[in-house]
């Protein structure tokens, strides 16, 4: 008994860290959108998020979109189990269980204005524009411009310096 309430208890802890980390993660990807300069042809079209493999954060993103927006653009949150066929989108999210198909997402959205964001430290070096690096209790991101501009994209001076820049 003793060993399933401690079993319990740590499950606990580890789904309130993982709440944690996706509303975070959600918050920073709102700023991300905020902060980068969008194709004037899109004003007025729905800001396209799409997270694939991550429900905690599409959870999240869903929750803010009810309420906020991009400049005129309202947000909609599409849920992807692979990153095969998916839709035109503004932000794609790859999370970290399946961060082994950076390659090929990079390569499938290589004529899109997309700002590609992974869950997986150390993705900018496979083509990610932005990766997040959970440090010490802490959430960080490191940012490639140059992967950046390959889309089309350019992020603030803003965004540059809250994260750790690559190259």
């Amino acid at each position: 008994m003793k060993h399933f309430i401690s079993l319990f208890i740590a499950c606990l802890i580890c789904s309130c860290a993982s709440a944690q980390l996706s509303k975070f993660q959600a918050l920073y990807l709102m700023q991300f959108a905020k902060n980068t300069s969008w194709p004037q042809e899109d004003n007025g079209k729905p800001f396209v998020i799409t997270v694939v493999a991550d429900n905690a954060l599409a959870t999240e993103l869903k929750s803010i979109a009810a309420t906020k927006s991009i400049g005129n653009r309202q947000i909609q949150i599409i849920e992807a189990a692979t990153v095969t066929g998916l839709a035109k989108s503004d932000i794609i999210y790859l999370g970290e269980s399946k961060s082994n198909q950076m390659s090929s997402l990079v390569s499938a959205q290589s004529k899109n204005k997309v700002l590609i964001v992974s869950g997986a430290k150390s993705m900018c070096s496979h083509g990610a524009g932005i990766s997040f690096v959970p440090e010490g209790g802490k959430l960080n991101f490191e940012i490639h411009e140059g992967n950046i501009a390959k889309n089309g994209l350019k992020v603030t001076p803003k965004i540059v310096a809250l994260g750790k820049q690559v190259f």
